[in-house]
């Protein structure tokens, strides 16, 4: 999700291409070493979370278009918002949108038996609950700026411990660009929670995004915990693979 009302304007020939590229890639690599269910449902879960920023968008009647694919995701361009209450709106939709989609995944393995869908179920769960993390770029750190630049100091030793943890150098990059940008904008965003009028907030608009973020982080830790708990996703992601 990003914000820029200069970057809404038709994406030129050398974008197409590229986004192109990218879902091609993303098919090919995934499809070859899973299988193209998989692929097509995890380019699913990429469009469908932009599109629940794109629905809550609009309906801020925010100028807002898909910007394309990337080889970390996808996102939108909205236009910029007049106040954190707008931005966190926006921000919420991909998370509770991509959630839902979480659990259809989950309903077609449970009458299907098809173990692929099993796996994306667990995969959207994560990556959204991932992206609720506070911490801006992550949609968690928008939600924040409606709330407190205190809890963006309990997102960043979440992204530092991904940081360490992850094993491919992709997760390691993207740890790494998310924690640096995270530790910038957590420093501006305190310094300008009180003084700066784009985080004026009344007292029941910030409890209700207490509230809302808060329920649908514990819904997404509760079913990750639940899948993880469950089933043997190590055993089951193996199950899939073309190469065992």
């Amino acid at each position: 999700m990003k914000e820029d009302m200069d970057l809404i304007k038709k994406p030129d020939a050398g974008k197409i291409i590229f986004n192109i590229f990218i879902v091609s890639l993303t098919i090919l690599i995934l499809g070859c070493a899973i299988n193209f269910y998989y692929a097509i449902g995890y380019l699913f879960i990429l469009i469908v979370h932009e599109s629940g920023h794109y629905i809550f968008a609009k309906s801020l009647k925010l100028k807002v278009v898909f910007g394309g694919f990337t080889p970390f995701g996808a996102y939108i361009v909205h236009q910029s918002t007049d106040n954190c209450k707008e931005n966190a709106i926006v921000a919420i939709g991909g998370p509770l949108i991509g959630s839902i989609l979480g659990l259809i995944y989950y309903i077609i393995y449970y009458f299907t038996g098809d173990v692929t869908f099993l796996v994306l179920s667990f995969t959207s769960i994560v990556l959204n609950l991932m992206n609720l993390i506070p911490v801006k770029p992550l949609d968690g750190g928008h939600i924040a700026e409606a709330i407190s630049p205190i809890i963006c100091y309990i997102g960043l030793p979440f992204i530092l411990y991904l940081l360490i943890s992850a094993k491919r150098l992709k997760e390691k990059v993207l740890s790494l660009a998310i924690l640096v940008i995270g530790i910038y904008e957590t420093y501006n965003f305190t310094k300008k929670y009180k003084s700066d009028s784009y985080f004026k907030l009344t007292k029941s608009n910030r409890v209700k995004f207490i509230v809302s973020y808060s329920i649908l982080l514990l819904i997404l830790v509760l079913s990750a915990v639940y899948l993880y708990n469950t089933f043997n996703f190590h055993q089951l992601f193996k199950s899939i693979m073309r190469y065992k």
